[in-house]
Parts: structure tokens; sequence; C-alpha cells
């Protein structure tokens, strides 16, 4: 059997200790437990939730989110302009889908109007699973849309679009999904309003939950979306005791009193119980789908959690 490449394994390890989260320049944890306004953290300016978007207190991916219907749910930003950095830019956020259809649902976007060449940035679900990143650079949007992906309905997925001056990618709980050429200026347009979970205008609904908004102005890495999407969760042994990929792609983790371990998707959820044979001789990676996972292991007085990529 040929063994799947387990990449940047060593990358995420080595230096996981020493990265903080990257700071966007626009922040909305969507917390609020009431009312019709949302706040960003930094600027404290007002979203405006319309269409009867309601708040889900404790609902969230962590924390609160908030709950849209996909019929004209929707939170008003303003333009978000983003003034600082170069010429990169990127997008985060977590959605839950209520379910999965064929119908284009816009998940973040800021445009002036409804067709492809109006958005100057957005972030859709369309065609059951495929997540499709548009972004204007110069005259004209670029359009990058992944292949069909593993997207369920009542699942937490984190969803990301980076564009870093000459490439854009599209990121899935952690995994590159997509990536194309683009270059140019994305430019100054106040007149654009930003939206969550639909245009601004009401078109192309969303329905589930969003949680966690994030804007960057600049290209995030692959480092830097696994930082986010872990967030403050995950503790190390320390350095120095890092697991080691062996040739035939098991994953031996650090000696240790380990009694038992789980492997776990990117958003928490358990992929299997780890067997003792697998804290001794090692883990087979080999079958599980690209993506991001966690292996969290524990003894008596300690516990390990390791992040490895699978692509």
């Amino acid at each position: 059997m040929a063994t799947r490449a387990l990449l940047p394994f060593t990358l995420l390890l080595s230096t996981r200790l020493a990265l903080a989260q990257p700071s966007p320049v626009f922040l909305w944890p969507l917390n609020e437990t009431s009312g019709t306004t949302t706040h960003e953290a930094y600027t404290n300016a007002t979203g405006i939730l319309q269409g009867g978007a309601t708040w889900a207190p404790g609902g969230g991916h962590h924390g609160g989110a908030c709950r849209f219907d996909g019929v004209d749910d929707r939170i008003i930003l303003g333009p978000c302009e983003i003034t600082t950095g170069g010429p990169g830019f990127s997008l985060s956020l977590w959605v839950k889908p209520d379910l999965v259809t064929g119908m284009e649902r816009t998940l973040l976007a800021k445009t002036v109007g409804t067709t492809a060449q109006d958005h100057i940035w957005s972030m859709a679900l369309v065609s059951g699973s495929v997540l499709r990143f548009r972004l204007r650079t110069g005259p004209s949007t670029t359009e990058l849309s992944t292949s069909p992906s593993s997207i369920f309905g009542g699942a937490w997925y984190h969803v990301v679009g980076s564009f870093d001056g000459s490439t854009m990618r599209i990121y899935l709980n952690g995994a590159l999904m997509a990536e194309t050429a683009a270059a140019g200026a994305m430019g100054f347009h106040p007149q654009a309003p930003a939206s969550i979970a639909a245009l601004s205008t009401g078109n192309a609904p969303f329905s589930g939950w969003v949680d966690d908004v994030r804007l960057f102005d600049r290209g995030l890495s692959q480092q830097d979306v696994v930082d986010i999407l872990l967030g403050d969760d995950i503790a190390t042994s320390g350095p120095g005791a890092s697991p080691r990929l062996l040739p035939d792609g098991r994953l031996l983790i650090p000696h240790g009193p380990w009694s038992h371990g789980l492997l776990l998707d990117a958003s928490g959820r358990m992929v299997r119980p780890l067997e003792s044979t697998d804290l001794t001789n090692g883990i087979d990676l080999n079958r599980v789908p690209p993506g991001l996972y966690l292996v969290h292991v524990r003894g008596a007085h300690s516990h390990g959690s390791w992040p490895v990529m699978a692509q």
C-alpha cells in the first residue's frame, strides 16, 4: 500500500509552541444573547441583524452563534474596508449548515450587486458541498471553487478564503482544498456593504449557524489557519517530545504513561478511540480522509495533544 504523505506534519509540530493566532483586522465573536445588533471586537462597530436572524447562546462552535433561517436572514456589517497591510486578504468563519442543498448559500460577502462580477469578496456553499471563493482584484472578480467535499448538515466546519497577493486558496478544517493564481490590487469599495449569511440584499441566503467571523489584511498561511482552528485548546507535552512519522505511515507518539487516547477531527468529533497497540506501536493514519486531526492521549497525571495534517 502506498503511504499517504502527512504534510506539513513536521511544520505543525515544530512551530506550534512558538506561534500565536494571527491578529484579524475585524472580528465578530457573535456571542450576543439578545437584541438585533452585534459588535465588532476591536472597533466596536455595529452589525445589524435583519430578516429575523436570532442568537443562539451557547450554540456556537465556541460560545454563542447566530442562527439563520435560509429565507432572508442576514447580518449587515457595513463596508469593512481594510486600509492596512499589503495586497493580501483573508476571511475566516465557523459554519454549521442545517442541510446541504444545491442552492447557492452565502456564508460571508461584500458585494455591490448580485452578479458574480459584483462580488468584492465572498465565500459561499454551492452545488451541495462545493465551497466558492470570489475576489475582485483590479477590474474583474476571480472565482475559485473546490471539488465536492464532505460537508454535512448539523456539523461545524471551519472555512477560510486566503489571498496572498498572487494566489487564492480555500481551506476547510485546516486542509487546503483549492488554489488558483490571482493578481492585482483589491482597491477600496466603501459603497459595498459586507454581510453574513446572505448578500446584503437578502439574496442567496444560508440556513444554519455562523460563529467567529474574522477578516485579515494579509493572506493566511496553512499554519495560520491551523492556529486559528485549534485556538488555545491544544496542549503539548513540551518541546522535544513530538510524535514521529514512520516510513509505513504510522504515527509513533512520544513515550509516556498513556492509558488511553482519542483521534479527533478538527471540529472535535471523535474519529476513533486509540487502542493500546496505537499507543505503543503507532497510529495508522493512512486511511483517514485529508484534513487536520488531533491525537490526544492521557495518563494518570499527564496528557498530550498533537495536530497532524493528512493530505
